[in-house]
């Protein structure tokens, strides 16, 4: 589920992100609480050891190894890894999203091209919604396991009334390797050809118009699966995870605080906690979390897609518009604002009230002073400035060439 928070930054104050900071769900506390403990018992396991385990010997040996270790963690690149892949994932989550399929499109194209109140007319609109979101529930089975759970056969479409038996039979009977994803539209175009041929079209190209929102619909269903069959290449998330766990298992030898007198840049101040170890893995881990969070979008961590709700939403909103919106156009009356002594009402604190936070040119401003009759410049006197200008620019130019040439000429002599 989709973790919303916009209402709760709706103002710029310290107080609100500071509460943003306590939220739980789907936050960063959440997701690397649990490695972070695990971190932290490692890191005291390796203190009692390195304090109290070892011999005087042995612990000058630990605290050579923990210098080399320390002195070459920067050749691990972290914060361009993280960013690069992090980057590449957020464009796959928003991709993932703009493409989920949304039906008030279909839906509003039909109510209004495809005419007709009586019964056959409306259950040809309802049939071309249900076949379109029935192309789309088989979809997201295959890519989705909130929906695998929700339908876990084909049998429970038919309970759930997104297809009948019949239509189940037709479907299975289709004997091909590959998905099957196409057949509901291919019947959804069918029916619009029906209602062309009963003249419920004034014209082909509504019927045109019809189809081409079902293969755009289409066209973002294909993408949704194109996302899920080939995904990022394995290695690269392999190398960031790899890299980011490996620093931190560095980090256990290497950020200890050392007590020989031999250790170079030794710290004056013994701290029992690695406040700034801890800061680092809070940053770090947090980020990459964000990216194992999204790599799979529709998944069912905290912050995945909900798309459950975008089926029901769309076989319900899909529905009521066929449904309850043919025809549907409130009775044309003047407005308000026809009247040249209507003033809009705004409210006392609002800022277009006194002007505050228009969107107006830079330039509009300014009003600048017109010059008299004696002193009147023209568009061509400005023109002729200019080519006066740019031919003496160009005279000039020449003259320096030739200078420097002849003096060149003169030097060679």
């Amino acid at each position: 589920m989709t973790v919303s928070y916009n209402s709760a930054v709706s103002s710029n104050s310290t107080i609100t992100f500071f509460r943003l900071l306590l939220r739980w769900r789907g936050s960063i506390w959440k997701s690397i609480s649990g490695e972070l403990l695990l971190w932290t018992i490692c890191y005291y396991i390796v203190f009692v050891i390195y304090r109290f385990a070892l011999t005087a010997q042995a612990q000058r040996k630990f605290e050579q190894i923990a210098g080399y270790i320390d002195e070459h963690m920067a050749c691990i690149p972290l914060t361009f890894m993280l960013g690069f892949f992090v980057s590449i994932i957020i464009r796959r989550w928003r991709d993932t999203f703009e493409n989920m399929g949304w039906i008030e499109n279909l839906a509003l194209t039909l109510v209004n091209l495809l005419e007709g109140g009586g019964r056959e007319n409306t259950n040809m609109r309802r049939t071309i919604i249900r076949y379109t979101v029935l192309s789309q529930v088989l979809v997201f089975r295959d890519i989705s396991m909130r929906v695998r759970r929700r339908f876990p056969t084909m049998d429970s479409l038919v309970d759930a009334g997104f297809m009948s038996k019949q239509e189940l039979e037709e479907l299975s009977k289709i004997e091909l390797a590959y998905n099957r994803y196409w057949k509901p539209l291919h019947w959804a175009i069918g029916v619009s050809f029906q209602a062309l041929e009963k003249k419920y079209f004034e014209t082909p190209w509504a019927r045109i118009c019809v189809q081409n929102e079902i293969e755009s619909f289409r066209t973002n269903l294909a993408l949704l699966c194109n996302f899920d069959w080939v995904p990022v290449p394995i290695s690269y998330p392999q190398v960031v995870f790899l890299a980011v766990r490996s620093y931190f298992v560095l980090c256990l030898v290497c950020r200890q605080f050392l007590v020989g007198d031999e250790v170079e840049n030794r710290d004056d101040i013994e701290f029992y906690v690695p406040f700034m170890t801890l800061l680092e893995y809070t940053f770090l881990v947090g980020w990459m979390k964000v990216a194992e969070g999204l790599l799979n979008p529709l998944g069912e961590d905290d912050d995945d897609f909900e798309c459950s709700f975008v089926i029901d939403k769309n076989i319900t909103t899909g529905f009521y518009i066929v449904d309850n919106e043919y025809g549907a156009c409130p009775d044309l009356t003047p407005d308000r604002f026809t009247d040249p002594e209507y003033n809009p009402i705004f409210f006392d604190d609002s800022e277009f009230h006194d002007g505050g936070g228009v969107l107006m040119g830079s330039a509009e401003q300014h009003s600048l002073e017109t010059q008299n009759e004696n002193n009147q410049t023209t568009s061509e006197d400005h023109l002729l400035r200019f080519r006066r200008a740019s031919s003496g620019g160009r005279r000039n130019t020449l003259y320096y060439l030739s200078r420097r040439l002849s003096m060149g000429f003169h030097r060679h002599d």
